[in-house]
């Protein structure tokens, strides 16, 4: 024993001396750090202001560029590109918000996300090229007009890219990469206010040009996902145990299908009154293409809350699933009851001082070629704040992988819809399928409230009062201005929507953000 300790001794500086080398010139992992959900918030909630000024400053000026019947067609473009990019994957990538952290933990996460990934391509490319051979009968279901084929394989190309879009945001949503996802949505809203507006000024002004631009912003939009997963690949690895496919199925297939669904009736109620006008509508089909242009003028402002909405309940959902999977399921319910009441109240207020400037808008910048979006303005932002709380209110579900029931409640709401629009537009026109729509998100919000209650997430009177708070945007504007400020008043000095525990918390967390920056 006494012979062996020198020899030992003599060689340890030399394996010191090698590990300190190894150390030098081991290659430095590449990582992904993920952003705490205060900075991810606040991050987006910035970033997002800014995109979305962007993108109403677009609007804008898509209006002015087009006639109303050129504006109804990029209206249905929009809505079907959203609804066939989530179509095509089958719910797959959605997934990724539920289980990313699942696989994570358990060095698994490689193998997760190819597979999903491959699959996704493959599908998404097989109805593009599906509509690609087929534009004169998508053209009729699109438009109630088989002569614009061109314009439709536009959108067969344009799917592609709204799909490879939409799968690097919810992926680095899953990461919890929220300064990523928001910077791409950022770039692809400017690049397609710069890209549109220019080929509308320069070439046709037309709903073509505006789905070339869209395409164009997509691509743009990818490439901060492509960098920062490059540059964070070894964060993305199979260290664990293999990933046998039958038990990812048998794990995500449930959760994915449900998904599929929803996703399918949520995107199916945002279009429905618009294609409810075209084939309801009881004029030509030009008249009718006209009408939803129309609409669309008075959704231009409303679609800035829904955007900043589903902002929130995408990147809200991977840290709520964090705090599940830790088992402090009643943190991830206060997460989600914050966000509702925040929304709400911001998204009410916020109304309010638009309605106010509204006539700046439609009667000066517009030049009064869209009244009859004016007078929907009010109970469309009405509608459209209910659509963004009921968006961030079924992020529980699926969390608590209850999701069925999300797809349930707005399964009943787009039923009503599509039943109160064949009764009202023939008789109402684009003011009957706004009532519709507003039914139809009013029974969506009640049914997700109960369900939630029902289910874990334990909701009080102000998470009620938010459901009716939308309401003071139909009274006139000096009422509408008097309820905005009591609306304030009774959130600073009552417990009504926030206990003084809650108030005492977002003090807290305000200063703290404050004194960081």
């Amino acid at each position: 024993m006494s012979s062996a300790k020198p020899e030992n001794t003599s060689l340890l500086p030399v394996e010191l001396g090698r590990a300190k080398l190894k150390q030098r010139t081991a290659p430095k992992k590449r990582e992904l750090v993920s952003d705490s959900i205060a900075t991810g918030l606040i991050f987006a909630l910035l970033l997002t202001v800014g995109q979305r000024a962007i993108g109403f400053v677009r609007g804008i000026l898509f209006c002015h560029f087009m006639t109303d019947q050129e504006l109804g067609q990029w209206s249905m473009v929009w809505s079907y590109l959203m609804l066939m990019a989530p179509l095509a994957v089958l719910g797959l990538p959605g997934c990724f918000g539920k289980y990313s952290e699942y696989y994570r933990q358990r060095g698994q996460l490689k193998s997760f996300i190819g597979r999903i990934a491959i699959i996704s391509f493959v599908t998404t490319s097989l109805l593009a090229f599906t509509v690609f051979l087929m534009p004169e009968k998508f053209s009729w279901i699109l438009f109630r007009d088989a002569n614009n084929a061109q314009l439709v394989r536009w959108i067969a190309v344009g799917l592609l890219f709204v799909g490879a879009s939409n799968f690097l945001s919810t992926l680095m949503e899953s990461l919890r990469q929220v300064k990523v996802v928001t910077t791409m949505r950022f770039i692809t809203g400017v690049s397609f206010a710069i890209v549109g507006v220019i080929l509308l000024a320069t070439f046709q002004a037309k709903s073509s040009a505006a789905t070339v631009g869209f395409a164009i912003a997509c691509l743009l939009g990818t490439l901060p996902a492509f960098w920062v997963l490059w540059n964070g690949r070894d964060s993305i690895n199979n260290e664990g145990d293999a990933l046998t496919h039958g038990s990812m199925w048998k794990r995500i297939a449930p959760f994915a299908a449900w998904l599929w669904v929803s996703n399918m009736a949520t995107n199916l109620f945002e279009v429905s009154d618009r294609y409810m006008l075209i084939h309801w509508s009881a004029g030509t089909a030009v008249d009718a293409q006209a009408s939803v242009g129309q609409y669309h003028s008075g959704r231009v402002v409303p679609l800035l809350l829904v955007g900043v909405a589903a902002m929130l309940a995408g990147v809200l959902l991977p840290y709520l699933s964090e705090s599940w999977e830790k088992g402090r399921k009643e943190l991830a319910a206060r997460q989600l009851n914050w966000a509702i009441k925040l929304a709400a109240i911001v998204f009410t207020l916020g109304s309010v001082v638009l309605l106010l400037l509204s006539p700046i808008l439609f009667e000066w910048i517009l030049e009064g070629r869209y009244n009859d979006g004016l007078a929907v303005l009010p109970l469309t932002l009405v509608y459209c704040i209910w659509f963004g709380i009921h968006t961030i209110g079924q992020d529980y579900l699926w969390v608590a992988e209850k999701g069925k029931w999300a797809t349930f409640a707005t399964g009943l709401g787009l039923l009503v819809n599509l039943g109160l629009n064949m009764l009202l537009i023939p008789i109402f026109g684009l003011l009957g399928a706004v009532l519709a729509t507003a039914a139809g998100n009013l029974l969506i919000v009640i049914l997700l409230f109960t369900l939630n209650h029902r289910l874990g997430c334990k909701t009080d009177i102000g998470i009620w009062l938010c459901a009716a708070i939308p309401l003071i945007l139909l009274l006139s504007k000096p009422l509408a201005i008097a309820a905005g400020v009591c609306l304030l008043a009774v959130c600073a000095g009552t417990n009504l929507f926030f206990n003084q525990s809650e108030r005492l918390e977002i003090l807290e967390m305000a200063k703290k953000r404050l004194g960081r920056s």
